[in-house]
């Protein structure tokens, strides 16, 4: 890997060709990683991290409307943004060839990322920090929803102002919200799939008005939410080959559309998918990396069952993300009246 991927930048301005450019186009104005400190009227920070996967770019939308609406207004609290794999923006992909995903390497590690990773935090230890938000997007059909790593009021408060619907989850901890919750209140933010206009609007919308919040509540809640808590990690076997379509030839088959699952609550007997071979294709592991698939799927002659009520969420269609992540993520509703939620349910 070249050593160039270590570096990270720093400035304290946002260009003005910003304005001009597409995300594939980002290496252009922030060759490298970037950290840009925008100061504010307080010096209390709100971080926001964007291309964490480079084809995931409602966040530079999000930065480009940030610049715009910054030409006639101060900011309230300063901004400092974490442009990340500006490498892989340039070539429309998650991650490149031979590096690690950029949203996996925030608990530590050996590689150059781990580094990068590191450095970024180390460059927020010691700051005010009122809130951060790192702006993804999914592959599949999703709402818009926001992903929490604790269940306090603050936080429930920052990922109510951009969803209804929040996912609370603990795995996989390498993800940079997890480490970012230690030091103030987080969240992911999933904003549908890239360029669609109402993620882009929303996200634009939290940020700029977590920037002016006064304060986050403490305690309750003001409106209603449905909170899921995750309770899996659906991730397939190495060597099965997938399919979507009922022409395909694929040893495991899910039905096509499947990604329409995704948040829809599904009953235990629900048929999830054809096999034709022998073995287990698919793996569910929590939080603490426990395979529990038995709980959650039996093998039948011809098929994959569902053996409990489960919702999935994340579903996504594509191979590439499926080998090279998972394939989605099974949830369970949480009760804020009663939270017994366990990191390693079930």
């Amino acid at each position: 890997m070249d050593t160039l991927d270590l570096t990270l930048d720093e400035r304290h301005d946002l260009p003005a060709e910003l304005l001009r450019i597409n995300a594939r186009e980002s290496r252009k104005l922030f060759p490298d990683p970037c950290l840009v400190e925008l100061k504010g009227r307080s010096e209390e920070t709100v971080f926001v991290s964007v291309l964490l996967h480079g084809n995931e770019t409602t966040g530079f939308s999000v930065l480009q409307r940030l610049a715009r609406w910054m030409r006639n207004h101060p900011l309230p609290r300063t901004l400092l943004i974490f442009i990340a794999n500006v490498r892989a923006a340039e070539a429309g992909l998650r991650h490149i060839a031979g590096q690690p995903d950029y949203n996996r390497i925030w608990n530590g590690g050996d590689s150059l990322e781990h580094a990068l990773a590191e450095r970024v935090l180390d460059k927020l230890s010691g700051r005010r920090l009122s809130a951060a938000i790192d702006i993804h997007n999914n592959t599949g059909r999703n709402p818009l929803y926001g992903c929490i790593n604790s269940l306090a009021p603050d936080f429930l408060h920052l990922a109510s102002m951009f969803s209804p619907t929040v996912v609370y989850f603990r795995n996989p901890a390498s993800v940079i919200s997890m480490a970012l919750s230690r030091l103030c209140p987080a969240v992911t933010v999933e904003a549908g799939r890239p360029g669609e206009p109402a993620g882009v609007e929303r996200a634009f919308d939290l940020v700029h008005d977590t920037l002016h919040l006064s304060t986050f509540r403490q305690s309750g809640r003001d409106c209603d939410l449905t909170v899921y808590h995750t309770v899996g990690r659906m991730e397939i076997e190495p060597g099965w080959r997938i399919g979507f379509t009922p022409s395909s030839d694929a040893q495991l088959l899910f039905p096509s559309g499947m990604d329409e699952w995704n948040f829809s609550p599904r009953q235990a007997g629900t048929h999830w998918a054809r096999v034709s071979q022998p073995g287990m294709p698919l793996r569910v592991f929590n939080a603490a990396r426990q395979d529990i698939t038995e709980h959650f799927f039996e093998r039948q002659a011809d098929g994959l069952i569902l053996v409990r009520d489960a919702t999935p969420s994340m579903i996504t269609l594509d191979t590439t993300i499926i080998h090279d992540d998972c394939f989605g993520y099974l949830m369970e509703a949480v009760d804020l009246d009663n939270q017994q939620v366990m990191a390693a349910e079930i």
